[in-house]
């Protein structure tokens, strides 16, 4: 255990489910389960129908009331949280904290897009995620770049830096056993996450790509229009969607692809590069967010500017005509992402917690 239990047994978790998750933070929060030698956790949201959400919160809340009134071990509330119906969650839980029980409250936001959030909301709104930012004993980004966001548009009492933590990868030897270059794109299928770019990119080039490629694409949302689009463009023998895929699978698609790439248009730091990174993948990725802090241009992968299809097409080809250097890509990219497994991380977070403890 990596924090141990004088530390641990003050520390109540709040955030999304670890369990059953399905997204970057719920996978976090698994881990630090793991390697906390006591984890007390309150999960604010679950998947599935919306009156059943409003059961979990609501369930949540009592939970927060009950565990602080009757744990009186409990002085850290670390909040895990994101933007749009995330942060409402967890205002109400840092108000019950910080100002019914006097807690000290850590606030740790993982949004990709918090910068958006914050620029879009009416007046009142952004009073509260001031008092939210300004006010929790601890501001936890993840990466210079939302910091520098957080210094020069608010006033917090204490801000760190702390790394998504991954798992360490499970590898096994691996050798291309074809001509065909693979790809990977793992999460939400949206806009934003520049899957429809990739659809447009590989329609506009078929007759470069056929037999050269193959894109496995995994993920949920908005999966009927992504499979539209796969039919009506014929490209079903290249672009494969396999849904939603749970960590066993995503292991296995870590261990055979050869280059991970997500065209992303805003992003925090994502788990899934990192992941792909420590299975010793090269990167195809943008210039947001955390993303130009673990991928260097030309040295385990590209940056593209969000949206460019030249560019996502150029990177492509780039591994095509060059499939050695894929090896020596990822190679670099293993060396990166070292700081992130969690005898570093949670060297940094016992740090954290420690200050906050000490005040």
């Amino acid at each position: 255990m990596y924090i141990n239990k004088q530390i641990s047994e003050k520390i109540l978790t709040i955030g999304p489910d670890s369990r059953n998750h399905r997204g970057g933070i719920g996978a976090v929060i698994d881990i630090y389960s793991k390697n906390f030698e006591v984890f007390n956790f309150i999960p604010t949201y679950k998947v599935g129908p919306t009156l059943y959400k409003i059961y979990v919160f609501l369930k949540s809340l009592f939970n927060v009331l009950y565990i602080l009134l009757r744990n009186k071990n409990i002085e850290i509330v670390h909040i895990h949280g994101s933007h749009g119906g995330s942060f409402y969650r967890k205002y109400i839980c840092f108000v019950i904290s910080k100002y019914l029980f006097n807690k000290k409250v850590l606030y740790h936001v993982h949004s990709s897009d918090y910068h958006l959030f914050y620029a879009n909301s009416n007046r009142l709104i952004r009073s509260k995620i001031r008092k939210f930012i300004n006010h929790a004993d601890c501001l936890v980004c993840l990466s210079d770049w939302w910091k520098k966001f957080f210094e020069e548009n608010f006033n917090p009492n204490k801000i760190a830096t702390l790394a998504n933590v991954i798992d360490y990868p499970i590898i096994t030897e691996k050798h291309r056993d074809s001509e065909i270059t693979r790809f990977l794109f793992l999460g939400i299928i949206d806009h934003r996450k520049g899957v429809y770019d990739l659809i447009e990119v590989i329609k506009n080039n078929m007759v470069f790509f056929e037999n050269k490629i193959e894109l496995i694409i995994g993920g949920n949302g908005e999966t009927e229009k992504l499979q539209n689009l796969i039919k009506k463009y014929q490209i079903g023998h290249v672009v494969k969607f396999s849904g939603w895929i749970q960590k066993e699978q995503k292991i296995q698609y870590l261990q055979n692809t050869d280059i991970y790439i997500l065209p992303s248009y805003n992003e925090g730091l994502p788990i899934s590069i990192l992941e792909a990174m420590s299975y010793g993948k090269p990167i195809i990725s943008t210039y947001v967010g955390g993303i130009p802090e673990i991928v260097r241009n030309n040295e385990n992968g590209f940056l593209i500017s969000p949206g460019n299809l030249d560019q996502i097409e150029k990177s492509i080809k780039y591994f095509i005509e060059k499939p050695h250097d894929i090896e020596k890509f990822g190679a670099v990219s293993t060396k990166m992402v070292e700081k992130y497994f969690p005898d570093s991380v949670f060297l940094n977070l016992e740090r954290i917690y420690l200050e906050i403890l000490t005040g």
